[in-house]
């Protein structure tokens, strides 16, 4: 099956070739208003997006209760939401002028970085008051945690000396006294005690300034940056005096965070070797350089470099890979991922594509940078986690962190503050966070039918269109007209456009079309594959319900049910009768196993009645999803 985008590497570059002649004195553009159908799960209702290029903006609702703009790959929006989701992505392409596109592109990019620095803020005003509430009780030896500090400690325990607590003097690191004494001879042989005292008394000298109060509300169309809050100072401050710790007690990394293999893949041959070689030597430099630098997080690459080099001294030595291991280490995090036994062998290859790619970088002309290793630390990581699945029917693989930040905890230092001080901070702190908390509700609080993943797509777009005509009065009409100018039409978001079906058919007849599009789910492609060796209906029959199907595997995400009723509209009300019936099954079991889990299943079950209701009217929600697909089964798709 050729794909839509492989017809357009075809097809863009003559209808490019005949529009620069049509109208030679303007360059169009356009972008893309995305409809992905409703499914069960998240925006059961069906989701909407933009799309310049391969970037997609769409917005979401979190938990806090707000709707955030996120960016992402086209490739890789399209394999959550198309594929894993089995979601059908509808797109409407439409047309503007070169100035316009980068203008409104500009335009989600700037509220994206606007939202990103504000959402910022307030978790630095919570980490604020996470900190000064531990600092007022001392004595229980509260903790923070220092990214990081976890390849060489599991906790950190500062002391006036600067000797770490439990160090174990067998694992002392002939590497890091090396590192050492060329630190003591580049910048003297006090620089590193005297270096200590001063982050010490710095850190002793650490006043938490009162916050001073929002001379305007915060909004969305402007930044707001701020300094660096307490928290944020104070632990900077602890990290850099940790890394200097480990660095004076020159402790070993540990060795459960270096991931060593003897698998073929691994061996090094002699000029990869000397890659590698180079490449630390050029860590060696920096670090020797980096305790000098004015940055005030200096302690998280001194950390980072230091637990390298090790694995960087291994690598050379026995003449196979050995990295930080790069896997988030926190059992509730979301993004981490199960992998059936049956999707293993497809993993593994797509995995050591992933290393291949990677690995080839020791072999390019040119020394190798940062970038580059990183990526190799990150493809063993993952290519090692799922050789190390077991074979059992579900498995759990971890998320990788975008950078080595395997963190510890580290006691907290306590100031010389006087309680009310602190109390008095701690209150203006906790009123700050509340103010800004309703501020951040009054523009981005999510709203089902004001303030939407639709609504504010459009919003958008039409204050792009009026800064357009640098227009600040509300008027209407002047909005409109040059909405039809720019992009054919105008769309106000309020109404019925506010559902995502509704504006994608109002994008249709509204903007200047230039065409339109309909990107398959996996499992419809998958049925068209089964066609091909086999006549339609012997394939509808043995694919229309969950027992027979070859395609879908019922997974722990989706309610149970027995049929699939996109595949034909007539039967629906009868196969919607019979999910029904099943997912109030579910619900009785719900009911039984509430002691032992907390209302899982019977959580399930409504979302199951919520869902198959639709179907008694003929109308379609589920379509079963597919969270354990990896890309390379839908690289074989395409």
């Amino acid at each position: 099956m050729v794909s839509w985008r492989s017809k357009n590497r075809i097809g863009l570059p003559v209808l490019g070739l005949v529009l620069s002649l049509c109208v030679p004195t303007v360059a169009a553009r356009s972008f893309d208003f995305l409809y992905i159908d409703a499914n069960e799960g998240s925006a059961s209702g069906g989701h909407a997006a933009i799309r310049f290029d391969k970037e997609v903006f769409h917005f979401q609702h979190i938990e806090s209760g707000l709707l955030r703009l996120y960016r992402d790959d086209f490739a890789a929006f399209r394999f959550a939401y198309g594929y894993q989701e089995n979601r059908t992505i509808h797109g409407h392409r439409i047309e503007v002028s070169e100035d316009f596109f980068r203008t409104l592109r500009g335009a989600f990019n700037r509220r994206l970085l606007i939202q990103n620095q504000q959402l910022g803020a307030l978790q630095a005003m919570q980490d604020d008051l996470i900190v000064t509430t531990g600092l007022q009780t001392p004595e229980s030896r509260p903790t923070i945690e220092l990214k990081a500090l976890g390849y060489f400690q599991d906790r950190y325990q500062p002391t006036l000396s600067g000797n770490i607590a439990n160090a174990d003097t067998r694992d002392t690191s002939p590497l890091l006294k090396q590192l050492r004494e060329r630190i003591e001879a580049a910048h003297g042989e006090d620089f590193l005690p005297n270096k200590r005292q001063q982050i010490r008394e710095r850190l002793q000298t650490l006043m938490p300034a009162l916050p001073a109060k929002l001379a305007n509300p915060i909004a969305a169309d402007h930044f707001d940056p701020g300094a660096l809050g307490f928290a944020r100072h104070y632990r900077n401050q602890l990290l850099n005096l940790a890394a200097l710790d480990v660095l004076q007690a020159a402790i070993a990394p540990r060795s459960d965070t270096l991931l060593r293999s003897r698998l073929p893949e691994f061996k090094l041959n002699a000029a990869q070797i000397a890659t590698l070689a180079g490449f630390r030597d050029k860590l060696f430099t920096d670090l020797v350089r980096l305790p000098h630098s004015e940055r005030p997080d200096w302690g998280y690459p001194l950390l980072v470099g230091m637990a390298r080099l090790h694995a960087l001294d291994a690598s050379i030595t026995s003449g196979y890979l050995v990295v930080l291991d790069r896997g988030r280490k926190t059992d509730a995090d979301k993004s981490s991922a199960n992998i059936d036994a049956d999707a293993l062998p497809a993993a593994l290859q797509y995995t050591q594509r992933i290393f291949a790619a990677a690995h080839s970088r020791l072999t390019e002309p040119g020394p190798l940078d940062e970038r580059a290793y990183a990526e190799i630390e990150q493809s063993v990581t993952a290519l090692l986690q799922v050789i190390g699945l077991s074979d059992h029917e579900s498995s759990k693989l971890s998320a990788l962190t975008s950078t080595p930040s395997l963190a510890a905890s580290a006691e907290l230092i306590a100031l010389p503050l006087a309680p009310d001080a602190l109390d008095g901070y701690i209150s203006a702190v906790e009123e700050r966070l509340d103010t800004y908390r309703e501020q951040l509700e009054s523009i981005y609080g999510y709203d089902l039918i004001g303030r939407n993943c639709v609504t504010e797509i459009f919003r958008l777009i039409n204050d792009t269109v009026s800064r357009q005509i640098a227009s600040v009065s509300q008027d209407s009409n002047r909005l409109a007209e040059a909405s039809r100018r720019l992009l054919g039409g105008y769309i106000d978001g309020q109404g019925l456009n506010m559902i995502p079906f509704v504006a994608f058919d109002r994008v249709g007849s509204e903007y200047r079309l230039h065409s339109s599009y309909r990107l398959t789910p996996y499992r419809e492609t998958q049925l068209h594959k089964l066609y091909i060796d086999a006549p339609e209906w012997t394939v509808d029959i043995q694919e229309s319900n969950v027992l027979s199907s070859t395609v879908y595997d019922w997974n722990g995400s989706d309610a149970a049910f027995l049929f699939f009723t996109q595949d034909a509209v007539w039967p629906r009300p009868l196969q919607g009768s019979i999910n029904l019936a099943v997912a109030a099954g579910q619900a009785i079991y719900g009911l039984l196993s509430w002691p032992w889990d907390a209302g899982h299943q019977l959580q399930k079950s409504l979302k199951g009645i919520a869902v198959s209701v639709p179907e008694l009217l003929f109308f379609n929600i589920r379509k079963g999803s597919f969270p354990n697909l990896i890309p390379d089964a839908i690289q074989e798709v395409e």
